[in-house]
């Protein structure tokens, strides 16, 4: 009966979970190029039970009672990577990738983290929010000022009097005469056999950046180029909200038992075992 409690228990911390990463997901449902995540559940170990101390029956030796599961645990989460819808914004500075693929940001860490990294320190990151500007310098940038990169992992150095197109291969054009490319760059893929796509080797790093693990070196990325285009995220607002309200009565459904274990556990210590 106390293994109950334990099971239900476990199972009330997995259904928390999984609403922390649903409610995240909510959260970044106006985010561009933001990837939904998810969570998945593993089971524990089967084990044998064992009745001890059995003395009605020689030998008197352990006697087993059965497979027991003592609950479930949190598994390994997981990113959808993909392609979210396309919103046409005419703006030229605002680029999507069509297809797998990442754009490369200069990224400086504007706050003090003592467990990661210190302000003012600079790692290259990677996005799929292509919601970029010029600053003073007409240096193209991300909304926070971080450098986005060309193809060649420089600044993106733009005339801002002269007219600019950004075609497909994200060549900037001004003039007639190509100044820049803008970097797509990707990572090596894992194909299941379902036909989904995942990245093994990125780490999401927060707003709304990844970051490649030591020693992963990033190619070009042969995904076209979309100026004047933003992606949206891809997750679905009316999917998630199914997905919590049935998170929530799996939850409500572990507390129930949880209360009516502990009603047993009362009336057996209680009442039964009172002496008359």
């Amino acid at each position: 009966m106390v293994k109950g409690l334990y099971t239900a228990y476990t199972g009330m911390i997995n259904e928390q979970h999984r609403m922390d990463v649903l409610t995240n997901n909510l959260a970044n449902a106006n985010t561009n190029g933001y990837k939904k995540e998810g969570a998945t559940s593993q089971s524990f170990s089967d084990q044998l039970a064992l009745k001890i101390k059995d003395y009605t029956d020689a030998p008197f030796t352990a006697r087993g009672l059965g497979i027991i599961n003592p609950g479930v645990k949190i598994g390994e989460g997981y990113v959808d990577w993909s392609e979210g819808p396309m919103k046409e914004t005419n703006n030229t500075f605002d680029m999507a990738i069509g297809g797998y693929g990442f754009f490369g940001i200069e990224y400086t860490n504007k706050a003090v983290n003592i467990e990661r990294d210190v302000a003012n320190q600079t790692n290259i990151m990677y996005t799929r929010d292509g919601n970029f500007t010029l600053n003073a310098d007409g240096v193209l940038v991300t909304q926070d000022g971080d450098y986005v990169l060309s193809q060649d992992g420089g600044h993106i150095e733009i005339d801002p009097d002269l007219p600019v197109e950004i075609n497909t291969l994200g060549e900037v054009i001004q003039d007639g005469e190509v100044v820049a490319t803008v970097g797509r760059f990707d990572f090596e893929k894992t194909t299941y056999p379902d036909g989904r796509i995942t990245y093994n080797n990125l780490e999401h790093y927060g707003e709304n950046m990844y970051i490649p693990i030591d020693g992963t070196n990033a190619v070009e990325s042969t995904s076209a180029l979309y100026a004047g285009f933003l992606e949206q995220s891809n997750v679905s607002v009316v999917d998630e909200m199914v997905n919590m309200i049935a998170v929530q009565r799996n939850y409500d459904t572990n507390q129930r038992m949880i209360t009516t274990v502990d009603s047993s556990l009362d009336i057996a210590v209680n009442q039964l075992g009172r002496l008359s």
